[in-house]
């Protein structure tokens, strides 16, 4: 019994190590892990080590078009889940769409090319973010991992059940000819399908509100499983913020959506087991924890701002910045990243070629200093307000897209 107990106790202390340590993990199932550039180790580990503890850890960007970026965030979220415990993952992607594979999960219908439309166009296409697409899709297979969205616009590119299906779901009930009015409506919504025959006008707004209304009525007198009215129910609130953003000013608009993100974000954290782990994959502007990201929005908050008042020390807002290369503007222009300006945090940097990593004690220790975590601008701040830790690159590159565009 004594030698038992010597391999209970040796067992319990192997596992402790696994949690505890990130970097100690069986060699073989380190190898199935996205690879880490050498340059960037020394920067992953630092992050691991502020992250792994977290209760949400928060992966900014700062366009949506940053290949190195995307490459070191794949890493460091397949890091994340497996050696530190993470227990679901939520995109700044379709919250439409994540429905959508979920139930398609439960009734044995779902497919890896699903995850990768709920992730969305910004993107699905990128070589850089194909392994991530297989490894939740498996893990969200297994049982290990649960997968949502937080944003509720419609008209998603290439999103089948957003696009699509949903409207003809949600009009399950209605009189043929009143079904076919509203899901022409919603298509026509969807695809920002308006001319001079069918505007965008107060009309359509309005017939539109009715169709989604008679949606929320028609459910209510359904009788579905508590889970299917539970999902529906955030289909129709989330159509509903939306169709109320439409009515508003662009700088309006812009605010409004930070909120509906948090919104979501927190609708879907309540669904999970308690104490489930969080990894949120989003623009840098909206990890931010302050809304001094952006003073020209005057102090709206942003959706870092909301979580880091319900979550404090156990959120953690990760951004990205890069002192040199380029990113991806358009489809036909890569632009450079601009050179550091004298001071910039963006010069904290270990080596000529290595990729620095600056948490938060040198984020304060900096105090107010030029950088451009947010769409590669450069602008001086108190980052320190604005983000717990920053990425820093040697060299930016463009994301290694395999979308085709149709010939102009």
């Amino acid at each position: 019994m004594r030698w038992l107990r010597r391999t209970h106790l040796a067992m319990l202390a192997f596992v402790t190590l696994l949690v505890l340590v990130p970097s100690v993990i069986p060699a073989a199932f380190a190898s199935a892990l996205a690879p880490v550039e050498r340059t960037d180790r020394p920067a992953m580990h630092a992050v691991m080590r502020d992250l792994c503890h977290r209760d949400v850890a928060v992966l900014g960007e700062a366009t949506h078009a940053d290949g190195h970026t995307e490459a070191f965030k794949v890493a460091l979220v397949e890091r994340l889940v497996t050696q530190c415990g993470f227990r679901a993952v939520v995109f700044e992607g379709s919250l439409y769409e994540f429905l959508g594979f979920n139930r398609a999960r439960r009734d044995g219908r779902a497919t890896e090319a699903m995850v990768g439309n709920a992730i969305g166009g910004l993107w699905k296409f990128e070589a850089e973010i194909k392994p991530l697409t297989h490894f939740l899709y498996t893990e969200a297979m297994a049982g290990r991992i649960t997968l949502g969205g937080m944003d509720d616009q419609l008209g998603g590119f290439e999103q089948p059940f957003a696009n699509e299906t949903m409207a003809a779901l949600l009009t399950q009930g209605f009189p043929v000819d009143r079904r076919t009015a509203c899901v022409e409506a919603f298509h026509r919504r969807t695809y920002l399908a308006f001319d001079d025959d069918h505007p965008n006008s107060p009309d359509f707004k309005n017939r539109i509100d009715a169709c989604a209304m008679d949606m929320r009525s028609a459910l209510s007198k359904q009788n579905l499983a508590e889970g299917e009215t539970a999902e529906r129910i955030q289909m129709l609130d989330g159509i509903d913020r939306q169709l109320a953003r439409d009515r508003l000013s662009s700088e309006d608009y812009a605010k409004d959506r930070d909120r509906a993100m948090y919104y979501a974000f927190a609708r879907f954290s309540a669904n999970l087991p308690k104490r489930t782990r969080i990894i949120v994959w989003t623009h840098s502007f909206h990890a931010a924890k302050s809304p001094a990201i952006r003073p020209d929005l005057n102090g709206a908050p942003t959706f870092g701002t909301l979580l880091h008042q319900a979550y404090g020390s156990r959120a953690f807002a990760l951004a990205f910045s890069a002192r040199g290369g380029s990113y991806r503007w358009s489809r036909e222009e890569n632009r450079p990243v601009p050179a550091p300006p004298p001071d910039a945090l963006e010069l904290a940097s270990p080596g000529d070629h290595q990729t620095a990593y600056l948490n938060s004690a040198t984020l304060r220790a900096r105090g107010i200093a030029p950088a451009a975590p947010d769409y590669h601008t450069y602008r001086a701040a108190r980052w320190a307000d604005i983000y717990d830790g920053l990425v820093v690159f040697a060299e930016e590159h463009p994301p290694h897209s395999s979308r085709v565009y149709p010939a102009p």
